[in-house]
């Protein structure tokens, strides 16, 4: 964090990226005492690829003493994609009924901003996290939203949060980023490592990661990440 306000590299920029998937297996994250999980959380299949779960535990050992990664989801299956994708429908379909009645392309676009459609979204790499950090009584630092949000308020930079927020997002970006992730501007909660998101941000042509369980070729065309 640099204190500018970053854009998103453009989705097309993204997927150019050439995919020479590595093959590496899912692995379990398991607690330590720098790192928990949500527990008994739906959405959260706690697994990574076999480099990146070791990378979190490096980031974990960056942060001040006191505090500890707090992870909400990692990899995520087809199935699960799809839960969130349609409820990311039903919460802009509330927020913006003319919209998507009047402007259904225009409303699509932004439901897809925040929510990948099935087949698009780099938690299906195996790569990616949406992660956050906690104190050692367990309690969340304030980061001026909550992981359902959107907006510009999620953007990892921006003019609407306090100073507090923008230092507790700092802790946890130099400790992801030391380690190797990479973080989506546009969400301050989503990290990422050997996909093509992680590529696009390193300045890198190629990654390492592709989608598992499908061909790289099916993915739905309006990449986003979360």
């Amino acid at each position: 964090m640099n204190g500018q306000i970053t854009k998103g590299i453009p989705v097309e920029e993204i997927k150019k990226i050439i995919i020479k998937e590595t093959n590496e297996f899912l692995v379990e994250i398991l607690e330590t005492d720098k790192l928990s999980l949500l527990k008994e959380h739906k959405y959260l299949d706690a697994r990574l690829r076999e480099s990146a779960q070791k990378l979190l535990y490096v980031a974990a050992s960056y942060l001040p003493n006191g505090y500890k990664l707090f992870v909400v989801t990692a990899y995520r299956p087809i199935w699960m994609q799809k839960e969130l994708y349609r409820r990311r429908e039903k919460q802009l379909a509330i927020k913006h009924p003319l919209l998507m009645i009047f402007q259904h392309s225009k409303w699509r676009k932004l439901v897809n901003r925040y929510t990948s459609p099935p087949g698009g979204s780099s938690h299906q790499y195996g790569g990616a996290v949406d992660i956050m950090v906690i104190d050692s009584k367990g309690n969340r630092l304030d980061m001026g939203t909550t992981l359902t949000d959107f907006g510009m308020k999620v953007h990892t930079e921006n003019n609407l949060i306090t100073e507090k927020q923008r230092k507790n997002r700092k802790t946890l970006y130099d400790a992801m980023t030391k380690a190797g992730f990479v973080n989506y501007p546009l969400e301050w909660w989503h990290y990422s490592y050997g996909d093509r998101m992680w590529a696009a941000y390193t300045n890198r042509k190629e990654c390492f990661y592709g989608p598992m369980n499908m061909d790289a070729d099916s993915e739905i065309n309006d990449f986003v990440v979360v």
